[in-house]
C-alpha cells in the first residue's frame, strides 16, 4: 500500500507546560514516532510517503498538494491530548479534498479512544506501541481481512459501531525494530535550541521508566532497552549517511542501569564517531565513573529533572531525591566538562511564593549551563492528574470533555496551589530573566556560541522572553 506520513505544524495552547515564548525557540525536532513507523512500514514492504509540515513550514494547501500528488491509500497522524483539535483541524481540511482514510496513533489514544472516535473525520487508530500493531493493520486492511481480529486498533464497523480490539501492545525485543526512517525527513531542517552542530536528530536507546514521579505519564511502565550494538549501529547510520553530527537521546531516563550504561559507552568509543549526544538523568542515578565514561563516549550534555528547590515539593512530587543529591550530582557533571540543563516546575502541589523564590535560588547556584521554567499542567495519565485534579474538580475528567469537545476548554488550575494562571506565568518569566539575564552568565554563554546561527537563535529567544506578556484573558474555574 502507499501510505502518507503528515506531521502538521502546531501552536501554543493554554494547558500545555511551556510558556508561549518558549515554545517558539525551543527548536524543530523530528517526530520520531510517526519515523518508527515508516521504517516499519517500509520494512514490511509498503511504499511510504513523509511530510514534515512543521520542518517545512508548509501551509494545508502546500500539505493537500504533495499529497495529492503522492495519491497514498492512507494518511498517518499522531494525535496529542492538549493538541487534539489542532490536529482534528487538519484531518478535517486533508477528508474534505481527498476520499482517503485517516489512521491516527500516540499515546493520546490509550486514555482516551472512545472520545477521539466521536469525531467522524478519524476511521482508524492505533492502540498502544505502533511498530508491530501497524503492520499487522495494514495486512489486513490491504488484503480485505476481519479487522476485529487485529490485535490493539480501534475503528467503526459496517453497523458505524465503534469497535476495539485491545489495549494495546509493547515491543518486546526493540531490537527488532527498524530503525526511523531518516531518510524520508529533511534532516538538515532539525535543530534544538541549545545544539550546536548540524545535522541534528533524535533516537532512543530505551523504553519505559521504573520511577514514579506524579506529573510524568512515563512513571511505572515497562523499562526495556536497546542492545548496544543495535545503538551503535544506528549512531552509525546516522553519522554516514545522514551527516548527523549532534544527537538528543530522548530516553525518558538513559540511566537506569548502570551496567548497561557503562556497556554503552565502551561500545560507542569503539566506533569513533565524530558525533556528540546529549541525554536526561535523575540526580540519583549517576556517578562519577559514569559521568567520566559517558563523557569518553562524546556526551556533550545531561538533562536533569530537578523540578523545585523545595524540599518538601519534591517529596509531594514523589521525586525522592534531595537537594544536597541535586548540588553534587550536578557539580560533578560541570567537573568532568559536561553541560548541563535543569528542568523546574512552576505552581507544584503546596506551592507558595517562597517556595518559587526557592526554585529560582537553586537554579541559580547551580553550575547549569541551561535552565527550563515551566507551568506544572495536569496531563491525563498522570497521577497528579488522576489521584489530585479530578477529585478537586469534583470527579470531573477535563480532558475527556475537552476531546469531545473543543467548546469545553478552559485553565484546569492546579492542585493544592492557589497561585493564579497569571501570576504562575510572571513567576516563570522572572525566573528565565533572572537565570539568563545575568552579566556572568551572559559573558559565559557568548564565549559558548560556536556559529552565527546559534547567537541569532540566543538573540531572537532573549527578545521573545523579555517581550513575552502573560496571559490573563482565560481564567480557570
Amino acid at each position: 500500500m502507499k501510505i502518507c506520513i503528515v506531521y502538521p505544524p502546531f501552536w501554543h495552547v493554554d494547558n500545555q507546560p511551556g510558556i508561549e515564548a518558549v515554545q517558539n525557540n525551543y527548536g524543530v525536532f523530528p517526530n520520531l514516532s510517526l519515523a518508527y513507523v515508516a521504517g516499519a512500514l517500509l520494512q514490511a514492504g509498503h511504499s511510504v510517503r513523509f511530510v514534515d509540515a512543521n520542518a517545512l513550514n508548509l501551509s494545508k494547501e502546500e500539505v493537500l498538494a504533495r499529497v495529492k500528488r503522492y495519491n497514498p491509500d492512507l494518511i498517518a497522524m499522531t494525535v496529542t491530548t492538549y493538541l487534539i483539535h489542532q490536529n482534528l483541524s487538519w484531518i478535517r481540511y486533508l477528508k474534505s479534498h481527498l476520499n482517503i482514510p485517516v489512521l491516527i496513533g500516540g499515546q493520546h489514544l490509550d486514555l482516551y479512544p472512545f472520545e477521539t472516535f466521536k469525531h467522524p473525520e478519524v476511521d482508524y487508530g492505533i492502540i498502544g506501541e505502533a511498530e508491530e500493531t501497524i503492520v499487522d493493520f495494514i495486512d489486513a486492511l490491504e488484503k480485505g481481512k476481519d479487522l476485529h481480529k487485529v490485535d490493539s486498533i480501534i475503528f467503526r464497523d459496517k453497523k458505524g459501531e465503534i469497535v476495539k480490539t485491545g489495549n494495546g501492545r509493547k515491543v518486546k525485543d526493540l531490537d527488532k525494530v527498524s530503525f526511523p526512517a531518516r531518510e524520508l525527513l529533511p534532516n538538515d531542517r532539525y535543530f534544538e535550541f541549545i545544539s550546536q552542530r548540524r545535522n541534528f536528530s533524535l533516537m532512543m536507546t530505551s523504553r519505559g521508566c521504573p520511577f514514579q514521579c506524579i506529573y510524568c505519564e512515563q512513571g511505572k511502565t515497562q523499562f526495556r532497552y536497546r542492545s548496544s550494538q543495535n545503538v551503535c549501529d544506528e549512531m552509525e547510520e546516522c553519522y554516514t549517511d545522514y551527516k548527523v553530527r549532534e544527537l538528543d537521546v530522548f530516553d525518558p531516563l538513559f540511566t537506569t542501569n548502570k551496567k548497561r550504561v557503562l556497556e554503552l559507552c565502551e561500545a560507542i568509543q569503539k566506533r569513533k564517531l565524530d558525533i556528540e549526544f546529549a541525554i536526561r538523568s535523575r540526580v540519583d542515578t549517576l556517578d562519577r565513573e559514569m559521568l567520566v565514561e559517558l563523557k569518553k563516549a562524546g556526551c556533550s550534555r545531561i538533562y536533569f529533572g530537578i523540578e523545585s528547590g523545595n524540599q518538601d515539593i519534591l517529596m509531594r512530587l514523589k521525586k525522592n531525591v534531595t537537594i544536597e543529591q541535586i548540588k553534587k550530582t550536578v557539580t560533578a557533571t560541570n567537573e568532568v566538562g559536561i553541560k548541563s540543563l535543569g528542568y523546574f516546575m512552576i505552581g507544584n502541589p503546596g506551592e507558595t511564593v517562597e517556595s518559587i523564590k526557592q526554585t529560582i535560588a537553586l537554579a541559580r547556584s547551580l553550575p547549569l549551563h541551561y535552565a527550563q521554567f515551566s507551568k506544572v499542567t495536569p496531563l491525563p495519565g498522570t497521577e497528579m492528574y488522576d489521584t489530585l485534579m479530578v477529585p478537586e474538580m469534583g470527579g470531573v475528567d477535563y480532558w475527556k470533555k475537552y476531546v469531545e469537545d473543543e467548546k469545553n476548554a478552559r485553565l484546569i488550575g492546579r492542585p493544592d496551589c492557589a497561585i493564579s494562571e497569571e501570576e504562575i506565568q510572571k513567576w516563570v518569566k522572572k525566573a528565565y530573566v533572572n537565570f539568563y539575564f545575568r552579566p556572568s552568565y551572559i559573558a559565559k554563554a557568548v564565549k559558548r556560541v560556536r556559529s552565527l546561527d546559534e547567537f541569532k537563535r540566543g538573540a531572537s529567544a532573549a527578545l521573545d522572553m523579555l517581550k513575552f506578556k502573560p496571559n490573563s484573558e482565560m481564567v480557570s474555574d
